[in-house]
Formats: structure tokens, C-alpha cells, sequence
């Protein structure tokens, strides 16, 4: 009898080591990488500050130079275009005579040139650049754009502004450029 619990006990310490040593599963490695998730923008977003400086040859051949500085300017109206609000811009544009005394300096807002601007300009777009197009008799020649500040976007609008010889503005629509 005790031969037939010596064997009973085997049998049962085979089976169950039959069973606990089965092939062990590899130990699995878990990568621990963390959730990127992109935070809504607070409030209004704002295009980077641009300068452009340059020099012309004006009145008399005498060399004048300029400052065009386009920045974000938190006392103009939001301005919401395709969805995503948007601080309007100003820019201040400075002339200057060989000497280097200023001859001419003013900043200007969508409001200088909204007389010119389609109503989709007028209520969606902000002031986006000026750039100086040519010297032309007493007057500078300045090409002015008002559009979608989304680079992905080609919506604009360009307005011809002229800045004469005693310091006078005027700005009309630009022909041709721009229009849908």
C-alpha cells in the first residue's frame, strides 16, 4: 500500500510539474511613450513682427532710406478668419532723408485703407505688409495687402498707396492685383 501512495504521489508530482513547467512566456517589455497632445491656442494668435529697411533714389537723386515694421497691435479689433482669431496688425513706416533726418513717419492700420477694401477684407482680413514698389516723379510708390494672415491661405488684397514729396498720403485700389 504505501508502494501504491509512493505512486500516486509521483504521478501527481509529474503531472503538476508537467503543467507548472510548461515554457516560460518571455517577459514582454512595455515602452511607456507619452500622449503629444496639441493644446488649443489661448486667445488670439498673432503673425511675427517683420522689418524690411531699403533705400531709394528719389527727389533729385538724393538717396532716401526706409523702416517698414509690421507688428501685431493689441488695441485693434480681433479679427476672425477661416475659424482662428487673429490679432490685426499696424505697421509703422519711416523715411528718411540723406542726411538722416526723418522726412516722413506714420504707422497705419486696416482702418487708412478700408475705403478701398472689398467688404471680405473689410471683416476678415488684417493688415498683412507693405513693400516699396518704386520712386515714381514726387511720389514713393507703396504696394499695401490685406488678406488671410494663414500662410496656407492666398487670400489678399493690394492697395496702392502714395507718400509725395511734402509728406502727403493717398491710397487707391490696385488694378489687376488681388481681385477675385
Amino acid at each position: 500500500m504505501r508502494h501504491t501512495i509512493y505512486i500516486g504521489f509521483l504521478a501527481f508530482a509529474v503531472t503538476l510539474s508537467f503543467f507548472s513547467c510548461k515554457s516560460e512566456k518571455k517577459a514582454q517589455e512595455d515602452i511607456i511613450v507619452e500622449k503629444i497632445v496639441a493644446k488649443p491656442q489661448q486667445g488670439a494668435q498673432r503673425m511675427e513682427t517683420d522689418e524690411r529697411n531699403g533705400s531709394v533714389t528719389w527727389i533729385g537723386g538724393a538717396e532716401y532710406s526706409y523702416s517698414i515694421v509690421r507688428a501685431a497691435n493689441d488695441s485693434l479689433a480681433i479679427v476672425k478668419n477661416h475659424g482662428v482669431e487673429y490679432h490685426d496688425n499696424a505697421i509703422r513706416l519711416a523715411v528718411y532723408r540723406a542726411d538722416g533726418t526723418m522726412f516722413f513717419q506714420k504707422t497705419f492700420t486696416k482702418a487708412n485703407f478700408a475705403p478701398m477694401l472689398p467688404q471680405q477684407f473689410k471683416e476678415h482680413g488684417v493688415l498683412l505688409g507693405m513693400n516699396l514698389d518704386k520712386a515714381e516723379g514726387n511720389s514713393l510708390r507703396f504696394i499695401v495687402s490685406v488678406g488671410s494672415p494663414d500662410d496656407s491661405n492666398e487670400e489678399f488684397y493690394y492697395v496702392v498707396m502714395r507718400l509725395n514729396n511734402f509728406g502727403a498720403t493717398s491710397a487707391e485700389r490696385c488694378e489687376g492685383m488681388g481681385e477675385e
